[in-house]
């Protein structure tokens, strides 16, 4: 399956999710409040591959699909606005060629490691409600021998559905993109997209 039908697949499948869960999530009159409540959570984020061309296009940049793992923590402001962070650690693949001679080409694995901190907005109160979130953070990628280690700043925005399943459960899945500053010697920034999925532990 090429990129942009992997993109298109998993954007349909959040959109539709969205919209079926927001009706249903509308519709649900159980008395329910996340309000001043913390969260830990284990992790996934999907970076969704890209490619630049670097010093003036002479050389391009593939960056391949990246799973990353970690654990977030978050605090519920009201029923509507919790504010998170999470960090998230994994490889990702590089292939540097030559723009007039794709032939020549580097492979190398990078080390990832990712910081967000974001601000989740949940639309409505109920258990089952769609959401819109985002914020920044810092990506890194290195090399293991450190011919390759750069920190850039980073964005993202992301929509989808959080389902509070009990009252110490919730399930958080999203669509994020997320993008960064230029790195050096690439003529533009990265852009990664994916799903990024959260189950996620309240306490008081």
């Amino acid at each position: 399956m090429s990129r942009q039908s992997w993109v298109r697949t998993e954007w349909v499948a959040v959109v539709t999710l969205v919209s079926l869960m927001a009706s249903v999530g509308y519709a649900e009159d159980k008395p329910w409040s996340r309000a001043l409540r913390g969260e830990l959570y284990p992790a996934f984020q999907m970076l969704g591959s890209d490619a630049v061309t670097a010093d003036h296009g002479v050389m391009e940049i593939e960056m391949g699909d990246s799973p990353t793992f970690g654990a977030g923590m978050g605090f519920n402001l009201n029923d509507h606005l919790n504010i998170n962070t999470e960090i998230l650690f994994g490889s990702m693949d590089m292939t540097a060629r030559l723009t007039l001679a794709p032939e020549i080409e580097t492979d190398l694995t990078l080390g990832v490691f990712l910081w967000n901190v974001n601000l989740d907005y949940n639309i409505f109160e109920s258990r089952l409600t769609p959401l819109i979130t985002g914020g920044g953070g810092l990506l890194r990628v290195h090399e293991g021998d450190e011919r390759i280690s750069e920190t850039q700043v980073t964005g993202n925005l992301a929509a989808g559905i959080r389902w509070d399943m009990t009252d110490a459960i919730a399930l958080r899945i999203i669509y994020r993109w997320l993008w960064t500053e230029r790195f050096e010697h690439t003529d533009d920034p990265f852009e990664f997209d994916g799903v990024s999925a959260s189950l996620i532990f309240m306490f008081k």
